[in-house]
């Protein structure tokens, strides 16, 4: 467990928990968000990751080699979100980035806003 500024406590492991955390450390915006930038993913993807981890949502990243990325990638997509739908609704809601801060979302929070996407489908 450790805390990401902007995110508040999460359990994270690995590389990416790594970067995160020296990303505080040196006070990079959003801790996560810097983690993500810094390993390749564009900023604007990274504020749609942090705001979905703010909203009560779970982010796996995984280094692998090249040649099994297909294999992975079809592996996490089974349980993934649309995460260009779902930020695409945030958007129509107003938002437009990442706030480090906003709140967390709330234990009742998080069950209303996971209604809200099953209704939906």
């Amino acid at each position: 467990m450790l805390a990401i500024p902007g995110i508040g406590p999460v359990v994270a492991a690995g590389w990416l928990a790594s970067t995160a955390l020296g990303a505080a450390a040196v006070g990079t915006a959003g801790g996560l968000i810097g983690a993500l930038t810094q390993s390749g993913v564009s900023e604007r993807d990274a504020n749609v990751y942090a705001e979905g981890v703010r909203r009560g949502g779970t982010l796996v990243t995984a280094r692998v080699p090249d040649i099994d990325r297909a294999r992975y990638e079809a592996i996490l997509d089974r349980s993934a979100i649309n995460i260009t739908e779902r930020s695409a609704m945030w958007e129509r809601n107003g938002w437009n980035r990442f706030d480090p801060a906003a709140p967390n979302y709330t234990p009742d929070e998080i069950r209303r806003e996971r209604e809200l996407y099953r209704t939906r489908l």
